[in-house]
């Protein structure tokens, strides 16, 4: 009985809590203590299954890939199931929040006047400026003007998207949230501030680069990718369980090996007996 709780925990339980967000989100390391935890359950199980032993160890490694298929699964099947799952921020209202993090939607207008173009090359290789970038960077926002008043107590956000998308229109993107690197950041802004002050320039230019975070647009999984990875979830755990189940030993295969060693024992003490009638005769 002991045994088979260990095989529900290992396959059904520890990928089930690993699927609810506030688990799975309380530190990046649960993608690696969940799987543990599967096959910490799981081995004693695999120490008992002296004669199935290897299909116990399959058990196990489908209830570690299990655990590491769920953290993030509701929220990857809530964010593809329509395009009104992620609340949209508007940045003609202000700056993106640093709390923001994870997928967003965001909503601006594109500035083509700056960019810097993506190739994919061979490291150490030169791209091929004839050939269309693979994908663009530039600022993603709230103004369609080259000159654009920003508030203090947020990010600028810089958008990698697809060239054919860049359009001079107010576009809504969606996409992964990811650290900008700081080249690319003082490469598309460049920040002044205005002084009311009589005795100082109108505007100073600050050399410091703003707060900024890359909106990534190719990092936006779609329904078939969250669907797929809900359907080898389901099978690795449903497998693992089969497997660890099937793998724990029977009481009455042990039950059935004790009589067999006595039956013998006793041969053998009837045989020592019978031996020694015949020496005393």
């Amino acid at each position: 009985m002991f045994l088979r709780a260990l095989a529900l925990l290992s396959a059904v339980a520890v990928p089930l809590l690993l699927a609810a967000e506030g688990i799975s989100g309380l530190h990046p390391a649960m993608f690696w203590l969940g799987p543990l935890a599967a096959i910490a359950a799981a081995l004693p199980i695999v120490l008992a299954a002296k004669q199935t032993r290897t299909q116990a160890l399959f058990g196990a490694a489908l209830a570690a890939m299990a655990a590491a298929s769920t953290p993030g699964l509701p929220q990857l099947l809530r964010i593809t199931g329509s395009d009104d799952a992620l609340p949209v921020h508007d940045l003609r209202e202000g700056l993106l929040p640093e709390t923001k993090a994870g997928y967003a939607a965001v909503r601006g207008y594109l500035q083509p006047e700056w960019v810097v173009d993506e190739y994919a090359v061979a490291e150490g290789a030169r791209p091929d400026q004839n050939q269309a970038p693979k994908a663009v960077l530039l600022p993603l926002l709230g103004s369609d003007q080259e000159v654009t008043a920003v508030s203090a107590g947020g990010r600028v956000v810089i958008a990698r998207v697809n060239p054919e998308r860049v359009k001079p229109t107010l576009v809504t993107l969606r996409g992964r949230l990811v650290p900008a690197e700081r080249e690319i950041v003082e490469s598309l802004f460049l920040i002044q501030r205005q002084d009311g002050a009589s005795d100082q320039p109108a505007a100073e230019q600050i050399a410091a680069a703003p707060p900024a975070v890359m909106l990534d647009t190719f990092d936006m999984p779609t329904r078939g990718q969250a669907l797929t990875r809900l359907g080898l979830a389901l099978g690795a755990s449903a497998l693992a369980l089969v497997l660890l189940l099937l793998a724990i030993p029977r009481a009455s295969q042990t039950e059935a090996k004790q009589p067999r060693a006595s039956a013998r024992a006793q041969t053998h003490e009837e045989r020592k007996s019978s031996l020694e009638l015949e020496r005393a005769g």
